[in-house]
């Protein structure tokens, strides 16, 4: 069977403009004047990959997902955490530390225990 990973497209606001960018990739793929605009691009991209949309509000934090893919085993682990480039109020330490406390929270679903 061949071992394919999720790809994950999120919307993230930059600025006072949306942003589309995957989530292992360094470079943005688009930007956009409203956040609708880069949620239909950002859809479009997941669905020809069969990947996941993650949409943000302006606070950074995950406001709606939807999933394209066929992944029988979804990742275990926590996802990445793309941090909103400016107009956030939360810290990204305050962030981390709530990541760290979720974790903790629920450490064996994380971790594949029962």
């Amino acid at each position: 069977m061949e071992n394919k990973h999720t790809i994950y497209i999120h919307v993230i606001p930059h600025n006072d403009r949306w942003v589309v960018r995957g989530e292992s990739y360094k470079k943005v793929t688009s930007v956009h004047d409203t956040q609708r605009t880069a949620i239909d691009v950002a859809r479009k991209i997941a669905q020809s990959v069969n990947g996941e949309l993650v949409i943000h509000a302006r606070d950074g934090r995950i406001r709606e997902r939807d999933s394209y893919s066929h992944d029988p085993q979804p990742p275990k682990s926590p996802r990445e955490v793309l941090y909103p480039t400016s107009g956030s109020k939360t810290s990204k330490q305050e962030i981390r530390k709530a990541i760290r406390e979720v974790i903790k929270e629920n450490k064996d679903r994380f971790l594949g225990g029962s």
